[in-house]
């Protein structure tokens, strides 16, 4: 019935599906567990487009005036046509392809990174061909349509193919994936798009983390999710440091960074370029400038400035804000105090002595002052007796259990 990989699974009748040229990061994997993960919000029933296009542009970054519409008259429609949730799918080609049409990697192309390779021997004519089991555990096969566009590598690279054939293949995972699930060898997951990724064999579900992360993003952009939750710790009221809370923690501190030359300082909290970055918190910018090894960090840059400091001269940290926060204790004659700072940042919305709000946008995502971190946002909180844990303060809204090294 499939692409021929390995062999035939104890009691599935067809060899089985995968996507080949993936790696695992066996680390990352451990970090997060399918249990630790709140279920997911729904979508709403009724989308409006305008809405949609906006969020989706949110979502994306910068895109060409009309693309955000035209993505969502796709997405939509395709969406509507398969019984898929157009939230996903818009999630799908923003983490798999970056919303770009001409992507390339994993194996696949478009924004949605379809590998052509793991559907080629059941999409045949226009029809796709799959099997799911029956109640008394029976294989039966199914069949769907899928004729509007020719099937092929190059046409992938288009977004309106694109997106259609992913939302049939997406509706055709959801119908199968719990049949497969007892029929392969999985690892624990979630959602039925880790098919969509690994094809039979789900080898981590660090995948359907960050797709569903980004979906959380979309239904926030969008307005489904109401107000951020607020966590009242410390005599502060918290949110969260990014979009789409849960966030997963990559590193804790006291982790040996750059070959154990130095000590983690902060927690880093996974992410990707040019998404947003919130104030935990409501305070006063302290400081907003870089870290320039050697010398005296300027606390008093504007934006402008911190833009024009060249990026190899940049330290550890980067382009980074950091917020003084005041805990109510402080009016109880308690000197206490409370310092938040986000390093690595692409770009620097705020200035020194800047007054902030909790889920003020402070900066975007970056990787300044990295040599070879993916990028991330590094987080680290401060008070009068010292460095303090953010994973402990912030619990709730950044996730994950520190592996053992």
């Amino acid at each position: 019935m499939s692409f021929v990989a390995v062999a035939f699974a104890d009691n599935a009748p067809w060899r089985r599906r995968r996507r080949p040229g993936i790696t695992i990061n066996y680390r990352a994997r451990d970090i997060v567990r399918p249990e630790d993960w709140p279920a997911e919000p729904r979508s709403p029933n009724d989308v409006d487009p305008d809405r949609f296009a906006r969020a989706l542009r949110q979502l994306c970054g910068w895109m060409p005036p009309d693309r955000p519409g035209t993505y969502t008259s796709y997405i939509l429609g395709h969406a509507e046509s398969f019984d898929v949730d157009p939230f996903l799918l818009a999630a799908l080609s923003h983490r798999m392809g970056r919303c770009r049409p001409d992507a390339e990697g994993m194996g696949g192309l478009g924004l949605t990174l379809i590998d052509s390779r793991m559907y080629w021997s059941d999409l045949r004519r226009g029809t796709y061909t799959y099997q799911v089991r029956d109640p008394e555990g029976e294989w039966m096969q199914r069949s769907m349509t899928l004729d509007r566009f020719p099937f092929s590598g190059p046409r992938l690279q288009r977004p309106e193919e694109n997106l259609y054939f992913a939302a049939g293949l997406l509706s055709a995972w959801k119908e199968q994936h719990h049949s497969i699930d007892t029929s392969f060898e999985q690892e624990p997951h979630r959602h039925y798009v880790s098919h969509f990724v690994w094809g039979d064999r789900v080898r981590t579900d660090r995948s359907e983390d960050r797709i569903l992360t980004d979906r959380r993003r979309m239904l926030q952009y969008y307005g489904a999710l109401g107000d951020p939750p607020v966590l009242e710790r410390l005599g502060e009221r918290w949110g969260p440091p990014l979009d789409g809370q849960p966030r997963v923690i990559s590193s804790w501190i006291g982790a040996e960074r750059d070959g154990g030359e130095r000590s983690h300082r902060g927690i880093d909290v996974e992410s990707v370029l040019g998404e947003p970055v919130r104030a935990v918190a409501d305070g006063r910018v302290n400081f907003a400038g870089v870290d320039l090894p050697g010398h005296r960090n300027s606390e008093r840059m504007s934006p402008e400035e911190i833009e024009e400091v060249p990026r190899n001269d940049l330290g550890a940290g980067g382009r980074y804000v950091c917020i003084l926060h005041h805990p109510p204790s402080e009016a109880e004659g308690t000197p206490d105090w409370l310092r938040s700072c986000y390093m690595h940042l692409e770009d620097v919305e705020v200035r020194h002595g800047q007054e902030v709000r909790r889920g003020d946008l402070i900066g975007t995502v970056g990787r300044t002052g990295m040599r070879r971190s993916a990028p991330h946002l590094h987080l680290e909180l401060h008070g009068p007796d010292g460095l303090m844990d953010a994973s402990e303060v912030l619990v709730g809204f950044l996730i994950g259990t520190q592996p053992d090294d």
